[in-house]
């Protein structure tokens, strides 16, 4: 049984094809097959109505769209911004950037005349195993360019979406104390790489010891990718987030289209309440909406 909460979606993706060019999906990534074999049945066109049709029924009440890779960022941006203005979704974005690059000022600058623009990032998934690397280079947080770009993030007051495994969170304390004034949003709950029992003691230390900083929020999308559509499968890894970095530093996310290929919105939600069945009201309400209106700067109310 659902309970009575208003959620804000704090992660989503649109498709804008054939009028945005995807890399990604016109040279199939077999790091994201290995991810989900059907990965690549979601790389179509998928707009605001066709997300606001997987989500009907249910009470999200505003959304943050998420950029998916394009090759022209600032293009993605201003037909998000466009979106926002016509049809009123979403009502916030993260978009994309890549700290070492030329013009990442202008890229910033073009961000500063876009309302919707609240956070950017930049992939930084690296492992060992070939399969598992999503970004670029394994050395981004030691490069002294790319932490020259990040000053200018920080300068312009965005929110950073930190895209990392667990294994490499011990190597972002660093940054993140560096920059108190910048909030970062680790995604994916913090990504652990090893599912099994030993993988979950390592990552839940590396988890405890970045909730240390205080400017460092956790958002749980993709936890059907990730561990699976099960109670039983998500219960111990998303109730272990919440008592380590508490509701009102948590935030609930879809991650369609991707996840609604794995479950439908009524099972994602109904699912993540029963894992999470004995929270409060005023937990439920931080974790499922006001956490994410106050880190991405969500009016109150929102639809």
């Amino acid at each position: 049984m659902l309970c009575e909460v208003d959620i804000v979606d704090a992660h989503h993706h649109f498709i804008n094809l054939p009028d945005l060019v995807y890399p990604w999906i016109d040279s199939r990534q077999p790091a994201l097959t290995a991810l989900l074999p059907n990965y690549y049945d979601a790389a179509h066109r998928y707009l605001p109505h066709d997300y606001r049709a997987q989500v009907e029924g249910m009470p999200v009440t505003a959304s943050v769209a998420c950029e998916f890779g394009a090759a022209d960022g600032v293009a993605e941006a201003v037909w998000i911004q466009h979106c926002a203005d016509r049809v009123g979704v979403p009502n916030a974005f993260i978009a994309a950037v890549q700290l070492d690059s030329d013009d990442l000022a202008s890229v910033l600058a073009r961000y500063r005349d876009l309302p919707v623009v609240r956070a950017v990032r930049q992939p930084l998934y690296w492992a060992a195993d070939p399969i598992k690397r999503l970004g670029a280079r394994g050395d981004y947080l030691s490069d002294p360019a790319w932490l020259r770009g990040f000053e200018q993030v920080a300068d312009a007051g965005l929110v950073w979406d930190l895209l990392v495994y667990d294994e490499q969170l011990p190597a972002t304390h660093e940054l993140i104390a560096a920059f108190p004034e910048t909030t970062f949003v680790l995604e994916a709950v913090g990504w652990p790489v090893d599912l099994t029992a030993e993988g979950f003691s390592r990552w839940e230390e590396r988890l405890t010891a970045v909730s240390r900083f205080p400017n460092v929020v956790l958002k749980l999308q993709g936890i059907a990718l990730i561990f699976g559509t099960s109670r039983e499968a998500i219960g111990k890894w998303i109730r272990t987030a919440l008592s380590i970095f508490g509701a009102g530093r948590c935030m609930f996310a879809s991650h369609y289209p991707i996840d609604h290929l794995l479950w439908d919105t009524e099972t994602m939600v109904s699912t993540v309440q029963a894992a999470l069945g004995d929270l409060s009201s005023t937990e439920r309400a931080l974790f499922f909406g006001e956490t994410a209106r106050r880190v991405y700067r969500l009016p109150a109310g929102d639809a």
